[in-house]
């Protein structure tokens, strides 16, 4: 007899448990697709899909945070083409390549193709071929190329680097201009700008000039946790670059440092290269050796990139371990445009502003050289016109009219184009005489200074707040949800509560006392020897000095730490200073305020903390033997050498207090010299070879115990 297993039926009310299916997401499919990516980054998909539906737009993310993708799906999901106007061919280059490496279609038209390439991609423009077409706002100009646009408008029109087009922005290009007229010519046009740094009032001249119809602005990615963000003020350039010396790491990776000038950038790149594969970068290298300098680094084969503002743009290198600034940008938005070239890739990146107070005095020159006032600017027509007209550079102007003899390129180029701007400069008619000139609006240059300096002031109040620097960084460019701290993610976070010793509010009265006293008559360096009470020539020759209240009101500080205390009344807005070739230091509105009472004001106390000593007393750690005594002696005359070489401060090579514990110690490997306090890893690479081989070199002249 077989037996056979009996089923027992399912209890009634049960249902069979059913795997639930995610809802179809087309947009993401695609994603992944045609880009690779899981999922979307914070913001994207939100302009993804405005795009798609067809709205105009305004993507504001920074450096490194997706804002290509967010039209380029777009113009692969949707007919036509997209015409993408970006103001580098670099910029185009890696853009295209990366797309024809995904098999999307994509070219670009530039100076750099000869005519027949230049003449296929119109053909494959013209043919429907293309998804996205990159061109240059100058293309704009051109007859012929309006004509194919009007003949085969393009999908939509997206503006890459769209904080260009604004007269208020950090970067105006008159170029850019033309895009608005464009649009218009093909109205109705979807248009969609974009850009990595915009304030609230640019986003609004953005949208007007660009005649955007209730675009959707969307303002994400300037919270990047990944970053480290820190500020150093150093009294000296000499005490910068001993910094900068120590700090400077590339790791596995790159390091992009920013140098201001291009004397400066080829200075500092040849004093780095003795330690790292470094090159120099400037606007004034010919073209072929800015692009082959930029592919050396995309390829590695440099690791360190030293540059003006020139660089940097359409350089997309994903391991750029740090981004330092040994200048003052001119403004928070190139700050943030430069410093968010590190990190690209996700992984920890440091982002370090070294300054002194030369460099604000540098950008200051910068603003005022490029505003030009009507007596600069009729001296330079003149100059232009006894020259036959506009050599294209004012280097090569020699016929230049006394007041403007000493006139800088710089300042010099800037003049030039406004002429230009206005028809009196014209190429193929010379420079205008006579009373029909084209009046120039000198007020908006004076409209357009101010704006300038108002940005410079913006980021000198971001270098001296006691503010998380993600959170100012935030606020600034208008995004919400900005925490209170970063956690850590910056130097003002990340500070110990007790590491600066704040001065007393009374104390920063009595400085601004005296300002008041003299407001806008004296400069910084006798405001300082009047507080300590000097007895100098140029102190005493102020009328009425010494029975000012504040004379000798800091006696017991040195002059140079009154000084610096001035210097960081400046930079937190309490003070400002006049214009060349006299400036004086005179009170700020907030200043007022501040030495009413009114509000208070957070300053760090200026003076270094020393231990009272006498000639020749040794430091608190006694030596305690004669052998431990020579040792220091020896390794002071080293260190009085490596100042020298260097030209900055005994104290900025080693400090006595860790000369002291290297004599006492004698370490005899890189290890040993590391858990010295004061030789952290920036020391130990620049120094700890040398120190070693003379550590060994006592060693051997000491008689043996026995």
């Amino acid at each position: 007899m077989t037996l056979h297993a009996v089923r027992t039926p399912e209890p009634a009310g049960i249902i069979p448990e059913v795997v639930a299916t995610p809802a179809p997401d087309p947009l993401l499919d695609a994603l992944r697709v045609h880009f690779g990516h899981s999922d979307f980054r914070q913001g994207q998909r939100e302009v993804v899909e405005a795009i798609i539906d067809g709205h105009d737009a305004v993507v504001v993310m920074p450096t490194g945070g997706g804002k290509s993708l967010c039209y380029q799906l777009p113009a692969v999901l949707s007919g036509g083409t997209t015409l993408v106007i970006s103001p580098l061919i670099a910029l185009m280059k890696d853009q295209i390549d990366a797309l024809r490496g995904r098999g999307i279609a994509a070219a670009a038209l530039h100076s750099h193709l000869d005519f027949a390439e230049q003449h296929a991609v119109q053909r494959a423009y013209a043919m429907g071929e293309l998804r996205l077409l990159y061109v240059a706002p100058e293309r704009l100009v051109r007859a012929d190329f309006r004509t194919l646009l009007s003949q085969t408008p393009p999908s939509r029109i997206v503006v890459d680097e769209a904080h260009c087009i604004s007269e208020w922005g950090h970067d105006f290009r008159r170029d850019y201009l033309r895009i608005g007229e464009v649009s218009q010519e093909l109205a109705p046009m979807q248009v969609v700008a974009c850009t990595a740094t915009a304030t609230p009032e640019v986003r609004a001249d953005i949208a007007a000039r660009l005649h955007l119809r209730d675009p959707r602005v969307v303002v994400h990615g300037f919270a990047r946790p990944n970053l480290h963000f820190s500020v150093e003020r150093l009294r000296s350039d000499a005490e910068k670059w001993a910094r900068l010396d120590e700090v400077l790491d590339p790791g596995d990776g790159h390091a992009i440092v920013y140098a201001g000038t291009r004397a400066r950038a080829r200075d500092l790149a040849e004093r780095l290269s003795a330690r790292f594969a470094t090159m120099v970068y400037h606007g004034d290298m010919p073209p072929d050796a800015r692009t082959r300098a930029q592919e050396r680094f995309v390829a590695g084969d440099v690791r360190v990139a030293v540059t003006t503002s020139a660089f940097g743009m359409g350089v997309d290198v994903p391991t750029v371990r740090q981004v330092l600034h040994v200048a003052l940008p001119s403004s928070l938005e190139e700050y943030y445009q430069q410093a968010g070239r590190a990190g690209r890739d996700g992984d920890p990146a440091q982002c370090i502003l070294l300054h002194a107070p030369a460099d604000r005095r540098l950008q200051e020159f910068f603003i005022d050289a490029a505003h030009p006032n009507p007596s600069t600017l009729e001296n330079v027509r003149r100059s232009l016109r006894d020259m036959g007209g506009d050599p294209g550079a004012w280097s090569l102007v020699t016929t230049r009219t006394e007041p403007v003899r000493s006139l800088t390129d710089a300042a010099g180029d800037a003049a030039r184009e406004i002429l230009r701007e206005h028809g009196i400069v014209d190429g193929a008619r010379g420079v205008l005489e006579g009373p029909s000139l084209p009046l120039i609006d000198h007020s908006r240059i004076t409209a357009h200074r101010r704006a300038a300096y108002r940005r410079f002031e913006a980021l000198t109040l971001y270098l001296s707040r006691p503010v998380c620097r993600h959170r100012q960084i935030m606020e600034y460019f208008g995004e919400s949800g900005a925490p209170e701290s970063c956690g850590g993610a910056c130097d003002v976070c990340s500070r110990p509560p007790a590491v600066e010793r704040r001065l007393e509010n009374e104390i920063v009265r009595h400085a601004l006392g005296l300002v008041a006293h003299l407001n806008g008559r004296v400069g910084l360096g006798k405001l300082a020897g009047i507080l300590v009470g000097s007895r100098s020539r140029q102190v005493l020759a102020v009328p009425g000095v010494t029975q000012l209240p504040e004379y000798g009101m800091f006696q017991g500080w040195r002059e140079a730490d009154v000084q610096e205390l001035l210097h960081r009344l400046l930079e937190c807005g309490m003070l400002r200073q006049t214009s060349p070739p006299y400036p004086a230091i005179a009170l700020t509105v907030d200043g007022v305020a501040v030495l009413r009472g009114d509000r208070t004001v957070d300053v760090d106390d200026p003076r270094r903390p020393e231990l009272p000593r006498t000639p020749g007393e040794r430091p608190a750690a006694a030596l305690a033997t004669p052998e431990e005594n020579a040792r220091f002696e020896k390794l002071r005359e080293w260190r009085t050498a490596r100042s020298r070489e260097r030209a900055v401060p005994a104290y900025v090579v080693l400090p006595d207090r860790t000369l002291v514990e290297i004599a006492a110690r004698m370490p005899r490997s890189d290890a040993e010299l590391l858990s010295i306090p004061g030789v952290g890893p920036a020391k130990l690479a620049l120094y700890g070879e040398q120190l070693l081989q003379l550590l060994d070199g006592m060693r051997g002249a000491e008689p043996v115990a026995t």
